[in-house]
């Protein structure tokens, strides 16, 4: 508002000026356009606007987020990793992902590091570990020498498993494991009790050492390794142990 009156008028005009301003466009010898103080709509929007979209970030991360794994997909339908090699992968069931379902005991679950251990299995939910299998266990059906000691992969042929495990050939008493009527023996021993079984059986040539009680003939008390038993001779052949 233009002030064109003096005095008392004046006053008037300053009080009209007040008015003003809270209005655009005012006098610029008064410093031209005068703020009002009023909060502009889009500001005031915008605070409004971000209060809500705080409100709504704080609903969607309450939201339960289970249901949506399997929301829509059909029963039995895999909803997660199996936790272990003994247990099978959850499954939807009801709109919910399940608890994953132990495997049926038996079930391989760890490889067997060689020929001599058995594969390991699962027993209620837990893999057991590889297990030896027993001495004598023929690993190779393609070598009837080849046999497991210790759960070690062996040969019957060697001075330190001659026909069974654990039978060493004596070599200061001029042995060494060799074939005799299809069996190995600790053969070329000097007639005496030197031998692993303490008998060195002279009816075959070279001497042989065997479980017997030097006649060829199985002795009362087995001498053989543990796991093997005596099995008389053939005639071409000295008792022998076998398993």
């Amino acid at each position: 508002m233009v002030c064109l009156l003096a005095g008392a008028g004046l006053a008037s005009c300053a009080a009209s000026g007040t008015t003003g301003a809270n209005e655009s466009g005012g006098d610029a010898s008064l410093g031209g356009t005068r703020d009002t103080g009023a909060v502009a709509p889009d500001v005031a929007a915008g605070s409004d606007s971000g209060g809500q979209g705080a409100a709504d970030a704080s609903a969607q991360g309450d939201a339960p987020t289970a249901d949506k794994t399997c929301q829509g997909l059909p029963d039995g339908t895999p909803c997660g990793a199996a936790p272990d090699a003994c247990h099978d992968p959850p499954v939807c069931a009801g709109g919910q992902c399940g608890t994953p379902l132990a495997k049926a005991s038996g079930t391989v679950c760890a490889a067997a590091p060689d020929a001599c251990h058995t594969p390991g299995t699962c027993n209620g939910g837990t893999c057991g570990a590889p297990a030896a299998r027993p001495d004598g266990y023929n690993w190779d059906s393609t070598d009837s020498t080849a046999i497991c000691c210790g759960g070690g992969e062996k040969h019957s042929s060697s001075d330190s498993d001659c026909g069974a495990c654990g039978i060493q050939c004596n070599a200061s008493n001029g042995e060494a494991c060799a074939p005799l009527g299809g069996h190995y023996f600790c053969r070329g021993c000097v007639a005496s009790s030197l031998c692993w079984s303490k008998c060195c059986a002279t009816d075959f040539t070279p001497y042989t050492c065997a479980d017997s009680d030097c006649a060829g003939n199985c002795p009362a008390t087995n001498l053989c390794p543990p796991g093997a038993h005596c099995v008389p001779g053939n005639g071409s052949s000295p008792d022998y142990c076998s398993y």
